[in-house]
């Protein structure tokens, strides 16, 4: 797919808070939803609230893929807000770069029942625990087409410039998103050119000017089943809408000759945590929510993926998938904090957001790098404990 979250695909169970009431039999009304301005990114998280008569509050947190999975996650909680709704909601919506766009009633049950369809069409399961969020769909209402329209340009987020067109337009044709792909485009402009491009990654774009204004000549690099290409198209914008769409050539690359066009230098810092185990679980909150991380969990540590507040590398001349992270944070299970980033001034903005974080009295900065090429992942799934020893061989 052309675009995934960092967060955990997982199913959820009910969290029971407050009184228990049956959620499929107890009378339910709406408070309040939202959904994130990610689909042009090919992906949505969802939020609804209720009040349950006779039985508390639910929160119902979903999440769906726009090119291949659809609605795929929810996760449900009972009672008030609480750690767990803060956790949940950070790991769906965080790594997104997303603003919540309220929802009405209406537009919330129109737009989840969208997916609903589009899993049914496809024959992909629904995710698990549907008692819990089945009612949803029995008052399904009717859009009107300008109703739609609306909503889906809610959804997508402002479109301010070609390079961000141009970049949204192949991420959604090489993701078989013909409805997003149809969303930037006039109509008449091919759109399945890629129809053969199943669960293809679009890793990076390097966009040129042609030969007539607001044309401009992409290439794409695109991984699918381990394998890379370079694919060459040519796209004229008018007025924020692709006007025309050409597909020139392509070419195979190697593995090797991938990870150069990807490459970048990394900066690390790395700190000793002072806190005993005990201590370190307490404050794991502060990794996460203070800090705007997403967590995952490794044999040897947790990882901390911090991300740009918005998707505004999607606007750069040279597109790269990854450029949506700030950095990332890694806990070993030694009590070892690296910090990394992919240029200077965001290792510093990491090292400042440690240093006026709570956690600042229990930091000892042990050493700084920069590394000509990417090595944290690496150490993650190395059997090296202390990332000085693991880097020694390197320099």
């Amino acid at each position: 797919m052309c675009y995934t979250s960092n967060m955990s695909k997982v199913e959820f169970t009910v969290l029971q808070g407050g009184l228990h009431s049956s959620i499929p039999k107890a009378r339910k009304r709406f408070l309040s939803a939202y959904v994130t301005n990610t689909r042009l990114m090919g992906v949505l998280a969802l939020y609804a609230h209720w009040a349950v008569e006779n039985g508390g509050d639910i929160h119902q947190f979903f999440y769906i893929d726009c090119e291949e999975a659809g609605l795929e996650t929810c996760k449900v909680f009972r009672g008030d807000w609480n750690l767990d709704m803060d956790m949940a909601e950070q790991a769906l919506v965080g790594g997104l770069g997303a603003e919540k766009i309220p929802l009405t009633a209406k537009a919330f049950r129109w737009l989840l029942n969208y997916w609903k369809e589009f899993n049914e069409s496809r024959d992909l399961p629904l995710p698990a625990g549907r008692d819990n969020y089945e009612f949803i769909f029995n008052k399904v209402p009717t859009f009107s087409p300008e109703e739609e329209a609306s909503l889906m340009e809610s959804i997508c987020g402002e479109v301010s410039s070609d390079y961000q067109v141009v970049n949204y337009f192949l991420m959604r044709c090489f993701g078989q998103d013909e409805p997003g792909a149809a969303y930037l485009a006039e109509d008449g402009v091919p759109l399945d050119i890629f129809s053969n491009y199943r669960k293809a990654t679009f890793c990076k774009n390097t966009i040129d000017p042609g030969d007539h204004p607001h044309e401009y000549v992409s290439e794409s690099l695109v991984e699918m089943g381990g394998k890379y290409e370079t694919i060459i198209t040519k796209i004229r914008v008018r007025n924020l809408k692709v006007a025309k769409f050409e597909y020139c050539s392509k070419a195979p690359v190697t593995a090797t000759e991938a990870a150069l066009m990807l490459r970048k230098t990394e900066f690390a810092t790395v700190y000793e945590l002072l806190m005993d185990d005990k201590d370190i679980e307490e404050n794991l909150g502060e990794f996460v929510l203070n800090m705007n991380t997403v967590m995952t969990t490794h044999p040897n540590g947790r990882l901390f993926m911090a991300f740009k507040p918005t998707n505004s590398h999607v606007a750069e001349r040279v597109f790269m998938l990854s450029n949506d992270v700030k950095g990332v944070y890694f806990l070993t299970n030694y009590g070892q904090l690296i910090a990394c980033a992919y240029d200077h001034d965001s290792i510093i903005e990491l090292e400042r957001e440690l240093a006026s974080s709570p956690l600042r009295s229990y930091l000892m900065m042990t050493g700084q790098y920069e590394l000509l090429d990417p090595v944290l992942f690496e150490f993650i799934n190395s059997d090296y404990a202390d990332f000085q020893a693991f880097i020694d061989p390197i320099d």
